[in-house]
């Protein structure tokens, strides 16, 4: 399998003023990981098959000019709000705000002026470890509050991604702020550009479904997975599977502790992925609409992204909380942090 070498010097530059540029995460496992702050985007992870041959298995891109004109979300860690939120708007202790709209009426991952599309400040500690901040205003994304992220990538044995988050509100005077995050990294054990994930088996850990309208918007519904056409309680095939993009109640203790809730697996490569998480909800994607805009999306070392070319796992916070009443809503507010921690550990087996 192919892995080009990401080359940092293609990602320096400046967006809005700020510096971009490419980190290069290592372990002693031999686990490599690449990261443009700009959207703190995961942009490559290398990790052995089953036999020992190191290879990618994320969807990304080669250059800061290829990042941008490429899919937003690809690779992007989520923020301030993950996920739709209906007509862009919603009341909350009994003030209407109303946010740009960026997914026909409504507002998607943050809005037009989300983490995806942001330059982040970032610091590496070592040469496996990673750390990232963005500060969230009313002024730039509409949502109230003022609230700081900390962000940590770090690599350990397994070989193991953890990503976890610290989101603090800085102003006692301010509102409480609605906060959800949410990695999106676009797998395929495989590699790019070796195959689909149709091929690869996918389990998750899971209570219910979320449903969501025709706009694939949470209505605030809860749907049993007893004979629905989407339960993933035990491994399945995803070209058995009609296109996923839905949100998955998680199974595990209701105090926010880590356990794991999802395993994919390709046969092919041999590669495994348990994803372990402190949040209490999972967006599972499998990139129907991956390049099907006007212009080709094109990846690294000149990869055509295609639908199901990639598997987005994406833990977080309710979709669309703040407006279905029925559900949790995360809040940050002085005093009131909002800390989550997601594993992503790599495996093989036969």
């Amino acid at each position: 399998m192919k892995h080009p070498r990401l080359d940092p010097a293609r990602f320096f530059g400046e967006v809005g003023g700020e510096p971009v540029a490419l980190f290069r995460l290592r372990h002693a496992s031999g686990m490599e990981v690449a990261v443009c702050n700009l959207g703190a985007k995961v942009l490559q992870i290398l990790v052995p098959d089953r036999d020992g041959v190191r290879g990618d298995v994320a969807l990304g891109y080669d250059s800061l000019a290829a990042l941008q004109a490429g899919a937003p979300s690809m690779g992007a860690f989520i923020g301030r709000v993950a996920g739709r939120i209906a007509q862009a708007r919603y009341t909350l202790d009994g003030t209407a705000y109303t946010l740009g709209a960026n997914a026909g009426p409504h507002s998607i991952h943050g809005g037009p002026n989300g983490s995806r599309h942001r330059v982040f400040s970032a610091h590496q500690d070592a040469p496996d470890a990673l750390t990232l901040r963005l500060r969230f205003e009313p002024s730039v994304d509409r949502h109230p509050g003022i609230v700081d992220l900390t962000l940590s990538y770090r690599l350990t044995d397994g070989p193991t991604l953890v990503v976890e988050h610290e989101a603090v509100a800085v102003c006692p005077a301010s509102p409480a702020s609605p906060a959800s995050f949410a990695p999106h990294i676009f797998f395929n054990l495989d590699g790019p550009g070796e195959r689909l994930i149709d091929e690869h088996r996918l389990q998750v850990f899971a209570d219910r479904l979320l449903a969501a309208d025709a706009d694939n918007v949470a209505t605030g519904e809860r749907m049993l997975l007893d004979g629905h056409a989407l339960d993933l309680r035990q491994p399945r095939r995803l070209c058995d599977l009609p296109d996923i993009d839905h949100a998955y109640e998680l199974a595990g203790p209701p105090d926010g502790g880590l356990r794991r809730v999802a395993q994919a697996h390709s046969p092919a490569s041999g590669r495994t992925l348990d994803v372990w998480t402190t949040e209490p909800v999972m967006q599972v994607y499998t990139a129907g609409a991956l390049g099907t805009g006007a212009t080709p999306d094109i990846g690294k070392d000149g990869v055509l992204h295609r639908p199901r070319a990639g598997l987005c796992l994406e833990p977080q916070q309710y979709p669309n909380a703040v407006n279905c009443p029925s559900f949790p809503l995360m809040r940050v507010a002085v005093g009131q942090p909002y800390r989550a921690r997601t594993e992503y550990r790599f495996g093989t087996r036969d």
